[in-house]
């Protein structure tokens, strides 16, 4: 159940295009995060798009795009965060289009050269400090309220990374 922040310029979007863009963020971030995706998790998952005035942005004339997906700690591991920041470029791509730009990076090809300007922060909050409905919940518990329970793979998968988190926490 991802909490998922936009932050741009201001007029960086329309509403058509946030209103398109919303749902396809949600599945980028929550498919890594909750897989399998069910009812309850998109019930649970909020996007929220804080717009700057233009004044107080500053990267070059162009716009940016700052994702940032909140997630509970342990439902990630570096290949699932690979696979989110991919899906999150695509879905941009998916709403904005190719404008023909393109840039190289260090030998690296990128087109359009907007998605450069698309920074994706995937943030884990530490086990012992996800609350909802003034409680604390584990991952673990949040994993059995949306289902992840499941399936048995990644039901594993969020045990070991959970347990890893618990342990190196100091208190």
């Amino acid at each position: 159940m991802p909490c998922i922040r936009v932050t741009c310029p201001e007029n960086s979007l329309t509403a058509e295009q946030k209103e398109q863009l919303a749902p396809l963020l949600i599945d980028a971030v929550m498919v890594q995060e909750v897989d399998p995706v069910t009812e309850p998790a998109r019930n649970g998952t909020f996007i929220v798009f804080n717009e700057i005035p233009q004044r107080n942005c500053f990267l070059g004339n162009e716009p940016f795009w700052l994702v940032e997906g909140i997630t509970a700690a342990g439902f990630f591991n570096q290949k699932r965060r690979e696979a989110a920041h991919a899906a999150i470029g695509k879905a941009f791509l998916s709403v904005l289009g190719d404008d023909g730009s393109e840039i190289e990076l260090n030998g690296v090809h990128i087109s359009p050269a907007y998605l450069l300007r698309i920074y994706a922060l995937l943030i884990e909050i530490p086990e012992g400090s996800w609350g909802c409905s003034g409680s604390t919940y584990s991952a673990l518990e949040i994993g059995r309220l949306v289902g992840t329970d499941q399936d048995p793979e990644r039901w594993s998968e969020l045990k070991v990374n959970t347990s890893k988190h618990s342990a190196a926490r100091p208190s």
